[in-house]
């Protein structure tokens, strides 16, 4: 693991696992709504998207990017991340008044 991390880095390390996790959850949402009526697949998608988000942040700390390639990069974490900002939303609205939203 200290190779890998060596390789490429923490942040880059920590999104190949993060994504991992994701696929894993996504690929489960079949068995798991079919067995016990528990739906992931939306939750494996967010978790996927995050782990998109950290390796771009993490290839902006690590290649020192500027100029263009940066703005685009940094467009597309921030374009990334509105999904997650919904989900933060209704997950705060669910912990206030219990309904979904």
């Amino acid at each position: 693991m200290k190779r890998v991390i060596n390789r490429f880095g923490k942040l880059i390390t920590a999104s190949f696992i993060v994504i991992g996790i994701g696929i894993i959850v996504f690929i489960l949402s079949l068995p798991l709504y079919i067995y016990w009526n528990i739906d992931t697949d939306i939750l494996g998608a967010f978790i996927i998207l995050i782990g998109l988000v950290i390796y771009i942040i993490g290839l902006i700390r690590r290649k020192k990017l500027g100029g263009v390639k940066l703005a685009l990069l940094a467009t597309l974490a921030s374009v990334l991340s509105i999904p997650i900002l919904g989900l933060i939303g209704s997950l705060i609205y669910y912990l206030i008044t219990g309904k979904p939203l």
